[in-house]
């Protein structure tokens, strides 16, 4: 895998929630859009789904000087180094890994895979069936990754917070980045960095966010 695949780095500290990269990557991927209702949030959709790959969730906790701390943080395929979707799959080629960036692709295979068994075996709770019965989420956008293009959400974060390159340089940047930052954000930290190309940096506490980060 040439250079040990490709990351990203989601910062969460730079994060507005502009929610750009849910929009940039339903455009990509041609994803179709899902009704919504108001749930008191501005976080929609409620959940990630066969045509909604990427999602910012939105939480809000009431502290004990009477103010409120808003966090948000991205929801998607995590991508992990040695993706334990893969391993539960029956067939070699329903779920395969991709040579250049490391990515974890879902195929048309996927119909004949236990969706319960595939779900249970992500970490993350990621996949997700349609109603053609194939499981779908993130591709890291690999059709745009081979042609030297960076992926849609990336290209499309106004603030920078999503970051996308050879995995060691994300590392590093993460790394680099958690040291920069933690005289402001003492409880910062980076998720699943050994084990995911998607590494999510928080910058408050984890409890401080959606549940479903690093369920």
């Amino acid at each position: 895998m040439a250079a040990n695949g490709k990351s990203f780095l989601i910062d969460t500290t730079k994060c507005t929630a502009c929610r750009s990269c849910q929009v940039a990557c339903k455009q990509w991927n041609e994803l179709e859009a899902e009704s919504t209702t108001n749930r008191g949030t501005y976080e929609n959709p409620p959940d990630l789904s066969a045509n909604t790959w990427v999602l910012v969730h939105f939480k809000e906790s009431a502290q004990s000087d009477g103010t409120v701390a808003w966090n948000f943080a991205r929801n998607s395929c995590r991508h992990c180094v040695d993706a334990p979707c893969k391993q539960r799959a029956e067939s070699g080629d329903s779920i395969t890994i991709d040579e250049e960036t490391g990515a974890v692709l879902f195929g048309e295979g996927t119909q004949s895979e236990s969706f319960d068994t595939i779900r249970q075996a992500c970490p993350f709770n990621i996949p997700r069936q349609g109603t053609d019965g194939q499981m779908y989420k993130c591709t890291m956008c690999v059709d745009r990754v081979h042609n030297g293009e960076l992926p849609a959400c990336a290209k499309t974060c106004p603030v920078g917070a999503i970051q996308f390159g050879d995995r060691q340089d994300m590392l590093d940047a993460a790394d680099a980045r958690l040291a920069a930052i933690q005289s402001d954000y003492p409880d910062a930290a980076i998720l699943d960095r050994n084990e995911a190309r998607l590494l999510l940096l928080l910058g408050d506490k984890q409890s401080m966010y959606t549940t479903v980060v690093g369920a």
